[in-house]
Protein backbone atom coordinates (compact mmCIF):
# COMPACT_ATOMS: atom_id res chain seq x y z
CA UNK A 1 0.00 0.00 0.00
CA UNK A 2 1.66 3.55 -1.05
CA UNK A 3 2.18 5.83 1.73
CA UNK A 4 -0.51 8.81 2.06
CA UNK A 5 0.27 12.09 0.61
CA UNK A 6 -0.92 14.95 3.23
CA UNK A 7 -1.60 17.42 0.04
CA UNK A 8 -1.42 21.06 0.30
CA UNK A 9 -3.53 22.21 2.73
CA UNK A 10 -3.59 26.32 3.58
CA UNK A 11 -3.35 27.71 6.47
CA UNK A 12 -5.37 30.75 7.42
CA UNK A 13 -5.47 33.20 10.51
CA UNK A 14 -8.97 34.61 11.78
CA UNK A 15 -8.59 37.98 14.22
CA UNK A 16 -11.71 37.06 17.07
CA UNK A 17 -13.65 39.55 18.38
CA UNK A 18 -11.67 39.48 21.66
CA UNK A 19 -8.44 40.14 20.06
CA UNK A 20 -7.35 36.70 20.15
CA UNK A 21 -6.22 34.54 17.00
CA UNK A 22 -7.37 31.76 15.33
CA UNK A 23 -5.37 29.34 13.38
CA UNK A 24 -7.09 26.86 10.90
CA UNK A 25 -6.29 24.90 7.92
CA UNK A 26 -8.45 24.63 5.14
CA UNK A 27 -8.76 21.74 2.78
CA UNK A 28 -10.25 22.42 -0.66
CA UNK A 29 -12.47 24.63 -2.58
CA UNK A 30 -13.99 27.95 -0.77
CA UNK A 31 -16.61 27.89 -3.10
CA UNK A 32 -17.64 24.76 -2.37
CA UNK A 33 -19.77 23.25 1.05
CA UNK A 34 -18.22 24.02 4.45
CA UNK A 35 -17.64 21.09 7.15
CA UNK A 36 -15.63 21.84 10.33
CA UNK A 37 -13.45 19.38 11.19
CA UNK A 38 -12.92 19.46 15.10
CA UNK A 39 -8.93 17.88 15.96
CA UNK A 40 -8.38 15.20 18.76
CA UNK A 41 -6.56 15.79 21.79
CA UNK A 42 -3.24 16.44 21.67
CA UNK A 43 -3.11 17.46 17.70
CA UNK A 44 -4.14 19.65 15.67
CA UNK A 45 -5.88 21.04 12.13
CA UNK A 46 -3.25 19.31 10.47
CA UNK A 47 -3.92 15.56 11.32
CA UNK A 48 -6.24 15.38 7.83
CA UNK A 49 -5.82 13.18 4.48
CA UNK A 50 -5.40 16.06 2.03
CA UNK A 51 -7.32 14.42 -1.03
CA UNK A 52 -8.22 17.39 -3.05
CA UNK A 53 -9.17 15.06 -5.61
CA UNK A 54 -12.12 13.96 -3.26
CA UNK A 55 -12.87 17.12 -1.97
CA UNK A 56 -13.90 18.38 -5.82
CA UNK A 57 -16.02 15.49 -6.39
CA UNK A 58 -17.87 15.75 -3.46
CA UNK A 59 -17.50 19.65 -4.09
CA UNK A 60 -16.29 20.08 -0.48
CA UNK A 61 -13.86 22.08 1.53
CA UNK A 62 -12.51 21.38 5.23
CA UNK A 63 -12.21 23.61 7.43
CA UNK A 64 -10.23 22.60 10.78
CA UNK A 65 -9.60 24.88 13.52
CA UNK A 66 -6.81 25.02 16.13
CA UNK A 67 -8.15 25.14 19.51
CA UNK A 68 -6.74 27.71 21.60
CA UNK A 69 -3.13 27.20 22.45
CA UNK A 70 -2.62 25.00 19.71
CA UNK A 71 -0.67 25.65 16.40
CA UNK A 72 -1.40 29.62 15.29
CA UNK A 73 -4.44 29.38 17.65
CA UNK A 74 -3.36 32.38 20.99
CA UNK A 75 -3.68 30.75 24.23
CA UNK A 76 -7.31 31.27 25.96
CA UNK A 77 -7.02 29.78 29.71
CA UNK A 78 -10.83 30.07 30.02
CA UNK A 79 -11.30 27.71 27.34
CA UNK A 80 -14.52 25.99 27.46
CA UNK A 81 -16.67 24.07 25.35
CA UNK A 82 -19.29 26.67 25.17
CA UNK A 83 -16.44 29.34 24.33
CA UNK A 84 -14.71 27.34 22.03
CA UNK A 85 -18.05 26.60 19.83
CA UNK A 86 -18.39 30.76 19.55
CA UNK A 87 -14.56 30.97 18.51
CA UNK A 88 -15.54 28.78 15.39
CA UNK A 89 -18.89 30.58 14.77
CA UNK A 90 -16.93 34.09 14.55
CA UNK A 91 -14.61 32.22 12.44
CA UNK A 92 -17.66 31.03 9.66
CA UNK A 93 -18.76 34.92 9.66
CA UNK A 94 -14.65 35.42 9.33
CA UNK A 95 -14.86 33.62 6.09
CA UNK A 96 -18.52 34.97 5.46
CA UNK A 97 -19.76 31.02 5.50
CA UNK A 98 -23.33 32.13 5.89
CA UNK A 99 -25.09 28.06 5.13
CA UNK A 100 -24.95 25.51 7.80
CA UNK A 101 -22.07 23.45 7.61
CA UNK A 102 -21.44 19.62 8.45
CA UNK A 103 -19.18 19.20 11.49
CA UNK A 104 -16.84 16.43 12.71
CA UNK A 105 -15.03 15.82 15.31
CA UNK A 106 -12.67 13.16 16.06
CA UNK A 107 -11.76 11.52 19.69
CA UNK A 108 -12.52 14.82 22.31
CA UNK A 109 -13.22 16.74 19.10
CA UNK A 110 -16.53 14.42 19.31
CA UNK A 111 -17.29 16.69 22.10
CA UNK A 112 -15.99 19.81 20.72
CA UNK A 113 -18.86 18.91 17.76
CA UNK A 114 -21.19 18.19 19.85
CA UNK A 115 -21.08 21.64 21.56
CA UNK A 116 -21.24 23.40 18.46
CA UNK A 117 -24.12 21.65 17.16
CA UNK A 118 -26.16 22.08 20.64
CA UNK A 119 -24.76 25.82 20.99
CA UNK A 120 -25.74 27.13 17.43
CA UNK A 121 -28.09 24.83 16.18
CA UNK A 122 -28.67 27.36 13.21
CA UNK A 123 -25.11 26.99 11.93
CA UNK A 124 -25.14 23.06 11.84
CA UNK A 125 -26.77 21.00 9.22
CA UNK A 126 -25.46 17.93 10.10
CA UNK A 127 -22.94 16.02 12.36
CA UNK A 128 -20.42 12.75 12.98
CA UNK A 129 -18.69 11.81 15.30
CA UNK A 130 -15.99 9.64 15.08
CA UNK A 131 -14.31 7.53 17.76
CA UNK A 132 -15.69 10.03 20.24
CA UNK A 133 -15.49 10.36 23.61
CA UNK A 134 -17.98 11.72 26.54
CA UNK A 135 -17.89 14.86 28.33
CA UNK A 136 -15.87 14.04 31.17
CA UNK A 137 -17.42 16.32 33.99
CA UNK A 138 -20.95 15.81 32.87
CA UNK A 139 -22.40 13.57 35.79
CA UNK A 140 -24.74 11.71 33.84
CA UNK A 141 -21.76 10.26 31.67
CA UNK A 142 -19.56 10.27 34.67
CA UNK A 143 -21.55 7.23 35.31
CA UNK A 144 -20.58 5.30 32.39
CA UNK A 145 -16.99 5.75 32.30
CA UNK A 146 -14.36 3.14 32.99
CA UNK A 147 -12.54 2.95 36.34
CA UNK A 148 -9.48 4.16 33.88
CA UNK A 149 -10.80 7.33 33.06
CA UNK A 150 -12.65 8.35 36.10
CA UNK A 151 -8.67 7.98 37.17
CA UNK A 152 -7.46 10.14 35.14
CA UNK A 153 -10.23 12.55 35.38
CA UNK A 154 -9.79 12.68 39.33
CA UNK A 155 -5.49 13.03 38.72
CA UNK A 156 -6.06 15.81 35.91
CA UNK A 157 -8.71 18.03 38.56
CA UNK A 158 -6.35 17.09 41.55
CA UNK A 159 -3.07 17.79 40.32
CA UNK A 160 -3.25 20.14 37.63
CA UNK A 161 0.44 21.14 38.57
CA UNK A 162 1.44 17.85 37.53
CA UNK A 163 -0.09 17.50 34.30
CA UNK A 164 0.80 20.85 33.17
CA UNK A 165 4.84 20.12 33.93
CA UNK A 166 3.69 16.94 32.26
CA UNK A 167 2.50 18.77 28.79
CA UNK A 168 5.32 21.13 28.92
CA UNK A 169 8.14 18.33 29.17
CA UNK A 170 6.39 16.79 26.19
CA UNK A 171 5.77 20.38 24.39
CA UNK A 172 10.10 20.15 24.66
CA UNK A 173 9.96 16.39 23.24
CA UNK A 174 7.90 17.07 20.05
CA UNK A 175 9.42 20.68 19.37
CA UNK A 176 12.95 18.59 19.96
CA UNK A 177 12.86 15.20 18.74
CA UNK A 178 9.53 14.85 16.69
CA UNK A 179 10.34 11.52 14.88
CA UNK A 180 11.88 10.30 18.59
CA UNK A 181 8.50 11.16 20.35
CA UNK A 182 5.94 9.68 17.81
CA UNK A 183 7.78 6.47 17.96
CA UNK A 184 8.11 6.08 22.00
CA UNK A 185 4.01 7.16 21.63
CA UNK A 186 3.74 3.92 18.59
CA UNK A 187 5.55 1.75 20.86
CA UNK A 188 2.73 2.29 23.59
CA UNK A 189 -0.22 2.17 21.75
CA UNK A 190 -2.54 -0.99 21.45
CA UNK A 191 -2.00 -3.15 18.09
CA UNK A 192 -4.98 -1.56 15.91
CA UNK A 193 -3.84 1.85 16.72
CA UNK A 194 -0.22 1.22 16.14
CA UNK A 195 -0.70 -0.37 13.00
CA UNK A 196 -2.47 3.20 11.67
CA UNK A 197 -0.14 5.45 13.33
CA UNK A 198 3.01 3.99 11.44
CA UNK A 199 1.15 3.99 7.74
CA UNK A 200 0.00 8.20 8.87
CA UNK A 201 3.02 8.28 11.23
CA UNK A 202 4.79 12.00 9.15
CA UNK A 203 1.05 13.61 9.67
CA UNK A 204 0.37 12.36 13.09
CA UNK A 205 3.80 13.68 14.14
CA UNK A 206 3.48 17.30 12.39
CA UNK A 207 0.00 17.62 13.90
CA UNK A 208 1.11 16.62 17.34
CA UNK A 209 3.96 19.60 16.66
CA UNK A 210 1.54 21.80 15.93
CA UNK A 211 -0.51 20.87 18.85
CA UNK A 212 1.73 20.99 21.24
CA UNK A 213 3.40 24.60 20.32
CA UNK A 214 2.72 26.98 23.19
CA UNK A 215 4.55 25.00 25.70
CA UNK A 216 1.47 22.89 25.80
CA UNK A 217 -0.62 25.20 26.77
CA UNK A 218 -3.05 24.20 24.85
CA UNK A 219 -3.57 21.07 25.32
CA UNK A 220 -3.29 21.35 29.28
CA UNK A 221 -6.28 23.71 29.16
CA UNK A 222 -7.83 21.49 26.43
CA UNK A 223 -8.05 18.58 29.19
CA UNK A 224 -9.45 21.20 31.88
CA UNK A 225 -12.01 21.82 29.92
CA UNK A 226 -12.98 18.26 28.92
CA UNK A 227 -13.00 17.20 32.55
CA UNK A 228 -15.02 20.19 33.73
CA UNK A 229 -18.95 20.55 33.49
CA UNK A 230 -19.45 20.87 29.51
CA UNK A 231 -21.62 23.58 29.72
CA UNK A 232 -24.22 22.18 26.99
CA UNK A 233 -26.34 19.09 27.03
CA UNK A 234 -26.51 16.45 24.69
CA UNK A 235 -29.97 16.59 24.28
CA UNK A 236 -29.48 19.81 22.60
CA UNK A 237 -28.56 19.06 19.90
CA UNK A 238 -30.77 18.97 16.85
CA UNK A 239 -29.00 18.36 13.85
CA UNK A 240 -28.95 14.85 12.76
CA UNK A 241 -25.88 12.55 14.02
CA UNK A 242 -23.72 9.69 12.84
CA UNK A 243 -21.33 7.65 14.87
CA UNK A 244 -18.40 5.88 13.75
CA UNK A 245 -16.47 3.80 15.94
CA UNK A 246 -14.06 0.67 16.15
CA UNK A 247 -14.91 -2.14 17.68
CA UNK A 248 -11.01 -2.56 18.41
CA UNK A 249 -10.74 0.79 19.52
CA UNK A 250 -8.01 1.12 22.14
CA UNK A 251 -8.17 4.46 23.77
CA UNK A 252 -12.46 4.72 24.23
CA UNK A 253 -14.05 1.44 23.89
CA UNK A 254 -16.88 1.28 22.01
CA UNK A 255 -19.47 0.03 25.12
CA UNK A 256 -20.38 3.61 25.42
CA UNK A 257 -21.41 4.57 22.26
CA UNK A 258 -24.90 2.55 22.14
CA UNK A 259 -25.36 5.10 25.27
CA UNK A 260 -24.09 8.13 23.36
CA UNK A 261 -26.57 7.44 20.58
CA UNK A 262 -29.82 7.24 22.67
CA UNK A 263 -28.94 10.46 24.06
CA UNK A 264 -29.29 11.81 20.30
CA UNK A 265 -32.23 10.82 19.52
CA UNK A 266 -31.24 7.02 18.65
CA UNK A 267 -28.54 8.33 16.04
CA UNK A 268 -26.98 5.60 13.71
CA UNK A 269 -23.98 4.37 14.71
CA UNK A 270 -21.57 2.17 12.23
CA UNK A 271 -19.17 -0.44 14.52
CA UNK A 272 -16.19 -1.39 12.43
CA UNK A 273 -14.77 -4.68 12.85
CA UNK A 274 -11.02 -4.79 13.94
CA UNK A 275 -10.84 -1.16 13.93
CA UNK A 276 -9.33 1.17 16.50
CA UNK A 277 -9.24 4.75 17.16
CA UNK A 278 -7.39 5.96 14.26
CA UNK A 279 -10.22 4.86 11.57
CA UNK A 280 -10.98 8.09 10.57
CA UNK A 281 -7.82 7.83 8.31
CA UNK A 282 -8.98 4.24 6.98
CA UNK A 283 -12.55 5.87 6.33
CA UNK A 284 -12.00 8.86 5.14
CA UNK A 285 -13.54 7.89 2.00
CA UNK A 286 -16.60 6.68 3.63
CA UNK A 287 -17.01 9.33 5.97
CA UNK A 288 -16.93 12.40 3.06
CA UNK A 289 -19.32 10.52 1.09
CA UNK A 290 -21.60 9.98 4.07
CA UNK A 291 -21.11 14.10 4.73
CA UNK A 292 -21.92 15.17 1.56
CA UNK A 293 -25.01 13.02 1.54
CA UNK A 294 -26.06 14.34 4.35
CA UNK A 295 -25.26 17.88 3.77
CA UNK A 296 -27.96 20.49 1.32
CA UNK A 297 -26.62 21.19 -2.35
CA UNK A 298 -24.84 24.11 -2.10
CA UNK A 299 -26.36 27.74 -4.07
CA UNK A 300 -22.73 29.03 -4.43
CA UNK A 301 -21.02 28.54 -7.40
CA UNK A 302 -18.05 27.22 -9.08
Amino acid sequence: MPHPAAGSPTPLAIALPDGRQLGLTRYGNPAHRAVVFHHGFGSSGRELPGDAALLVRLQLQILAPDRPGVGQSSVYRALTFPSFADDVVAMLDALEIREPVGVMGWSVGGVHALALAARHPARVAAGQLLSTCLPLGERAAYHHLSPLWKALRWGQLSFSWLNRTTFLWLSRQWARHPDRTIAWFIHLMFPAEKIVTRRWRALLRDAAVAGFAHHGRGVFDDAQAWCRPPGFRIEEVQAPMRLWHGQADGVWAPSNIPYLAERLGGAPVRLLLAQGHMLYLENWTAILEEMAGLLPVSRAKE
